[in-house]
């Protein structure tokens, strides 16, 4: 444990070091150095110090003076420096100068008075939670008052710094609230602009697909199309200098130019923006027949209406009468009762030329006979874009000419299309086509022709002699049946054709190339019995 006197000189090095930094403080503030005093506490310490054992005199000699040799510099620059200042300083009441900073009145250093005045700055060592909040506390409303002064003193340097301005305190933020539709807007930007990035790099595969390089960055113009120009061509010839501003309508001078000047009016074709879709029209409501009727008798009724109001209002001539043998009286009247036979002849003469205006009316809507057959044609030829209607036949015996005849020609003229596959086991009548053609091609097959009333069939060479056929033992019944009926999106045959086929195998192989073997397979698979009990009534 360090003794007594240990701990003294220790003390003495210490206030030697603080003097040291006293001076250096007093030069940068320009204070004077205080006189030196004979009975100075470091003088009586520093002769007890010789005395302490254990102590190397001549360093703790040394030091001391290094510390007294720079109070003595700190002093006379503080002196040299300040001294025309402290002449004009403000003195006591007794001309008396104040003590320097960090000494007492006798000029000894004074530890309590250098740590109020913030010399010795203070180490704030909290020990506890409590002492540290308490420290905080404290240290905020200091903090506050500072901006209270900072903007009064900013007030006083700067006379446009109003009262609600605050200089180094925080501002107060107000509500900036959105425009509407802003989002909106800068989103249609958005998708616009990504349209427009889409339709380049279209542009730009295709070019590449077609073997033509071109940029990647298509200039916008090239897009919308040139701009249109000052003066339109057919002005050309008119104009001097190609602008519209030099003519004169009133002195107009047409000296060689009768030849361009036409009584026609030229306008531009109206050509249909690239960017909008030209869809297809909407379909037409389909209405059943009792909807279609009620239809007309509204639109005859409204008809009637307008005429009868324009007649009123006096557009119109009033209609005459159509008076009748059965209503003449209930119409004429007194002047039907003074004459009869006159108004009689009158009234049959009234409605023969009504009957032959009906009759002429009629002859000029009446369709000739081409006109009849296109119409016949375009009901048959039905839209087959959307669906196909597909019926699949199997007959016991097709090989007859006769048979054949009926079969090909109801089809070719029905517009239909599809194939006969004749083979020794099953014969398969497939057909194609629209709704209508092929309503009545089902009604043909099933029930106007009759399969077992067949002719003899002549030879070739002689038309008058017929061809003897084998006798068949217990010939079976001819008979028609109907394997399935359907839609489908396209058609697979183009035309109606007719294939005699030996095998099973070949008649199989020839449907596979037109992807409908499924037909043939649902015909071999379902027996006669079967196919008589699905068939269905006309």
């Amino acid at each position: 444990m360090p003794t007594k006197e240990e701990i003294e000189a220790q003390l003495a090095a210490k206030r030697a070091e603080v003097q040291a930094k006293l001076a250096q403080m007093r030069a940068k503030a320009g204070v004077p150095a205080p006189p030196p005093a004979n009975n100075t506490p470091a003088t009586s310490t520093t002769s007890n110090l010789k005395k302490i054992p254990g102590i190397d005199q001549e360093d703790l000699q040394r030091r001391i003076a290094e510390a007294k040799a720079r109070i003595a510099g700190a002093s006379q620059s503080n002196f040299a420096a300040g001294g025309s200042m402290s002449q004009q300083r403000p003195r006591g009441g007794l001309n008396i100068a104040p003590p320097p900073l960090g000494l007492d009145k006798s000029g000894n250093i004074d530890l309590k008075a250098m740590l109020d005045q913030g010399i010795i700055p203070k180490r704030e060592l909290a020990t506890a939670m409590a002492n540290q909040k308490q420290t905080k506390s404290a240290a905020k409303p200091a903090a506050s008052s500072s901006p209270s002064a900072a903007s009064s003193g900013g007030r006083q340097s700067n006379p446009y710094l109003s009262d609600k301005t605050e200089v180094g305190g925080r501002r107060s933020r107000h509500l900036k609230f959105v425009q509407p539709g802003r989002f909106i807007q800068k989103a249609n930007q958005e998708r616009a602009k990504a349209q427009l990035e889409r339709l380049k790099q279209e542009i730009a595969e295709k070019a590449k697909l077609a073997g033509v390089q071109t940029e990647r960055d298509i200039p916008d113009n090239l897009l919308k199309g040139p701009p249109p120009p000052d003066v339109e061509w057919w002005d050309l010839p008119i104009t001097k200098n190609k602008q519209y501003g030099e003519i004169d309508a009133d002195h107009l001078d047409m000296t060689g130019l009768e030849n361009i000047i036409t009584p026609y009016v030229q306008h531009p074709v109206p050509i249909e923006p690239p960017g909008e879709p030209t869809g297809q029209p909407p379909r037409q409501l389909m209405l059943t027949k009792r909807e279609s009727k009620k239809l007309r008798r509204q639109k005859r009724l409204e008809a009637q209406k307008d005429k009868q109001d324009k007649i009123r209002l006096g557009l119109l001539p009033p209609e005459q009468p159509k008076v009748k043998i059965s209503n003449l009286m209930r119409v004429l009247g007194q002047e039907a009762i003074q004459d009869p036979t006159q108004i009689e002849a009158k009234v049959r003469k009234e409605m023969e030329e009504r009957q032959r205006e009906h009759e002429k009316a009629n002859e000029t809507r009446k369709l000739t006979k081409e006109e009849k057959r296109e119409k016949t044609i375009s009901k048959l030829k039905e839209d087959i874009a959307q669906m196909v209607h597909v019926t699949v036949y199997k007959v016991k015996k097709i090989k007859h000419p006769k048979l054949r005849y009926k079969v090909e020609v109801n089809a070719r003229q029905l517009y239909l299309t599809g194939m006969v596959i004749a083979t020794p086991k099953c014969n398969l009548v497939i057909v194609e086509g629209g709704p209508k053609g092929i309503k009545a091609y089902k009604k043909l097959m099933l029930r106007r022709i009759d399969w077992n009333d067949l002719p003899i069939p002549l030879k070739a060479d002689a038309a008058d002699t017929p061809m003897q056929e084998p006798e068949e033992e217990d010939e079976e019944e001819n008979q028609c049946f109907l394997v399935w009926e359907g839609v489908v999106k396209t058609a697979a045959f183009k035309k109606f054709t007719w294939r005699e086929m030996e095998s099973e195998k070949m008649a199989r192989e020839l449907l596979n190339g037109f992807k409908v073997e499924h037909y043939w397979d649902a015909a071999i698979m379902a027996d006669d019995e079967e196919l008589a009990a699905r068939q269905p009534e006309l």
